[in-house]
Formats: structure tokens, C-alpha cells, sequence
């Protein structure tokens, strides 16, 4: 049987991976062994799973090899501004004001995982968020409302 939790990390890096070299993989499949792999954090679940697969002849690199890998940059394009915004603690979520909603969205793939709007009393008038934040653990998010 395989463990949950494992083939959840592993599709997590799997994703990291793609998102980090979509740009040089995309214009020569080859580079995922010439070049992303030699780029991969050694500690990551692809480095461990593909390196063997490297050949001995590819590029090697000596110094700069990150241990894990960095934030993950990702971009969406929304139809009005984002008045606010913050990041979850442990980056994994984003929480934005859209009209007088509050959405959270996951960080890497920029799909929305809840949306919550105001209490009634607010939402009879023009109020819209003002400020967002997580609690320090991540499970909570606070909103004021102007």
C-alpha cells in the first residue's frame, strides 16, 4: 500500500520541479538531465529519485546548489486591482481582497481554496477589506473592514 503522505510530497516536488524549469525544459526536453536536474536541491525527493539517471559526461556543478527549494514565483492576471493582500507563513497560501470578498488561494498553482465574505451588516454597504493577515500557525486569517 502506498503511503498518502509520501506520494503527496512526492507530486509536491514533482510540481516544484516543473514550475522551476517549465522555461528550459519547454524549448529541449533533454535539459531536464543536462541542466535542471544539476540544478535540483539534493535534498529533494526528484534529486534522489532521477539523479542515477544523469550522465556521467552531463555538467557538474561545484558550488551554488541550493539545499531545498526557494519560494515559488507565480503570476494571475485579475480583472480589478488587489487592494490587499498577505502571505501565509509558511507559503504555501495567499489570502486577497477581490470586491468585498476575501479569497485564499493556494500559492503555487493560484487556485482558490476558500472564499469567505462579509458578515450581513457589512455587506449592506460599501465596505470592502482593508487589511489581511494569518495567524502564526497559518490556520487563521484576520480581515478588517474600512
Amino acid at each position: 500500500m502506498i503511503n498518502v503522505n509520501t506520494l503527496l510530497d512526492t507530486a509536491t516536488d514533482c510540481l516544484r520541479f516543473v514550475t522551476e524549469f517549465f522555461e528550459v525544459i519547454s524549448q529541449s526536453a533533454p535539459h531536464i538531465y543536462h541542466s535542471a536536474l544539476q540544478f535540483t536541491p539534493k535534498l529533494s525527493i526528484v534529486w534522489r529519485l532521477y539523479s542515477k539517471h544523469m550522465h556521467s559526461q552531463a555538467a557538474r556543478v561545484v558550488t551554488g546548489i541550493p539545499t531545498s527549494w526557494d519560494s515559488c514565483t507565480a503570476s494571475a492576471g485579475v480583472a480589478a486591482g488587489v487592494p490587499c493582500a498577505a502571505w501565509s507563513p509558511c507559503g504555501q497560501s495567499i489570502v486577497a481582497a477581490f470586491g468585498n470578498t476575501v479569497q485564499v488561494q493556494d500559492s503555487t498553482i493560484l487556485q482558490r481554496t476558500s472564499i469567505f465574505t462579509p458578515p450581513s451588516q457589512l455587506s449592506q454597504g460599501t465596505c470592502h477589506p482593508a487589511l489581511l493577515t494569518f495567524s502564526p500557525d497559518g490556520c487563521r486569517v484576520a480581515c478588517s473592514y474600512k
